[in-house]
């Protein structure tokens, strides 16, 4: 692959996509394109971070903690791509925390993880990829997770995002309760999940016993049970949880159209 040197800092996802002629998510090569931006990729242990990143001019070297999930190496070294165009000439170290966590209050850390999401699952064509599903569920996560090389975490927010299903919820739990969660552009705050399980959600199953299984399908529950909302009482929705390594339970809820405005 040829490579341009130097290539301009700021230079978009899209535009760097564009660039190497990259149409397809089977051909977006983290590795080659770091090499391209001027990146080389090495993996060494690191003390108290997953990652980082250090350069000087249009050189640098991307630092990534061998022996993860493949997928989660792959969006560490786009979230230092993310960090190469946007705060070059800086030495940044990334914990676990840091990346993939879009709630993260540390703008240049959400920078980095948009821009990574960005790259890995570029919006057109994975709203192309999402039109192939029509409700989200377990299995469609899988398959465009599948398609495009990427964590099931980061792929459902990407999947939230892309306004393809615009009455899901994304909520993850650990033992301590709510960690956080992720609501569709239209689903208005008030719809905010209970910080608790309800111990009639599958969720609070599947979080306090190790034995039970992720859940199949999708199955249907009273809001309520998801909701402290006074009208929750009045809506049926839809839940499916599974376990996610390193997230604890998440759940994906589909709401009743009707609950949205």
């Amino acid at each position: 692959m040829p490579r341009i040197d130097p290539l301009p800092k700021n230079l978009s996802p899209d535009a760097l996509l564009r660039s190497l002629g990259i149409t397809e998510p089977r051909d977006i090569d983290v590795e080659a394109i770091a090499y391209y931006v001027g990146l080389r990729i090495k993996r060494r242990c690191l003390n108290c971070c997953e990652a980082m990143i250090t350069g000087r001019g249009n050189k640098g070297i991307i630092s990534v903690v061998p022996g993860g999930m493949p997928q989660r190496e792959r969006f560490s070294i786009a979230h230092e791509l993310g960090h190469w165009a946007q705060h070059r000439g800086e030495t940044i170290a990334c914990r676990s925390s840091d990346i993939g966590k879009f709630s993260n209050k540390n703008e240049q850390e959400r920078a980095a993880d948009f821009y990574a999401a960005n790259l890995l699952m570029p919006l057109a064509m994975f709203k192309a990829e999402c039109r192939q599903h029509r409700r989200l569920d377990l299995k469609a996560l899988k398959a465009v997770a599948g398609v495009f090389n990427t964590s099931l975490t980061a792929t459902l927010i990407r999947m939230i995002d892309s306004g393809n299903y615009p009455t899901v919820i994304m909520i993850s739990h650990g033992t301590g309760g709510r960690k956080w969660h992720k609501l569709a552009a239209g689903i208005p705050g008030y719809w905010r999940p209970r910080d608790d399980l309800d111990v009639e959600s599958f969720a609070f199953e599947l979080l306090h016993n190790p034995d039970s299984k992720d859940e199949g399908f999708p199955r249907k529950i009273g809001a309520d049970a998801w909701f402290d909302n006074w009208s929750a009482e009045k809506y049926v929705i839809t839940e499916q949880s599974l376990r996610i390594r390193g997230e604890g339970v998440v759940t994906i809820l589909d709401l009743d159209p009707k609950m949205i405005p």
